[in-house]
């Protein structure tokens, strides 16, 4: 079953929660794991796009889109939620984690191993993560809580 990760953050900022995923694709990406970040449009891709030339500092991540033919061997792939909602789940890139940094739970979460629901004190943010959490609660995914705060 898939687990669930709820990353809250001290911070107000919605730009937050982007750094905060090139920071735990990176973690992934050292441990072994493949993550594909879902984001809500074409300008948050373009943001996150940016983000992983500078982060981790120092160092560069290997991203594409998740059109790319080079999606299936590629440690960390962006996605529109429309795209991802849109997709056959079994032409899914197979990654482990899937970054969700849309408001909505993500359409085919049950296909990874682990989701990371990333929560920063935007009212709006919180609101959505807490819909999130009474669903994956509801229908019984183990649910973990890392504040950051």
């Amino acid at each position: 079953m898939t687990r669930i990760d709820f990353y809250l953050l001290p911070d107000l900022r919605l730009d937050a929660r982007e750094r905060f995923a090139a920071r735990l694709a990176a973690k992934a990406f050292r441990q072994g794991h493949r993550s594909l970040i879902q984001l809500a449009d074409e300008a948050a891709l373009e943001r996150l796009e940016g983000l992983l030339w500078e982060e981790p500092r120092g160092a560069f991540l290997g991203h594409v889109r998740m059109n790319d033919a080079l999606a299936a061997r590629t440690p960390v792939v962006l996605a529109a939620a429309a795209e991802l909602a849109a997709m056959d789940p079994a032409a899914l890139p197979t990654h482990d984690l899937l970054i969700n940094l849309e408001l909505e739970v993500p359409a085919r979460f049950a296909a990874f191993d682990r989701v990371a629901e990333i929560i920063c004190q935007d009212e709006t943010v919180r609101s959505a993560g807490r819909a999130s959490y009474r669903f994956y609660r509801e229908r019984g995914y183990p649910l973990h809580h890392h504040d950051l705060s």
